[in-house]
């Protein structure tokens, strides 16, 4: 083919490429269809009246508030010292809150 010139398709190639156009829009529309009755066999969502509801506080749920005093470690010599695993817990729960 020489420069300038239009390239023409054969019959036979034009039906072709027109026969990949209708199967090509023939499975997208399929799919939407599958798609849709997929859809509407699924459960609907819940109402807003099936939800729990949030306690009528001002934290998050699950969050807990309580006040910490640090727990006393022995003083000793370092020949005597205690070992982290020998110092137990590192604070104690304190029903007062601390003093700042």
């Amino acid at each position: 083919m020489k420069q300038g010139q239009i390239h023409r398709f054969a019959p036979r190639e034009a039906a072709v490429l027109v026969l990949i156009g209708v199967i090509v829009v023939a499975v997208l529309i399929g799919a939407f269809v599958l798609g849709s009755k997929v859809r509407d066999e699924e459960t609907a969502p819940p109402d807003p009246a099936s939800h729990p509801l949030r306690p009528l506080t001002d934290r998050l749920p699950g969050e807990m508030s309580a006040y910490r005093r640090p727990f006393e470690v022995p003083r000793t010599d370092w020949a005597n010292r205690l070992r982290p695993h020998q110092l137990g817990a590192s604070t104690e729960a304190s029903p007062v809150p601390p003093q700042e």
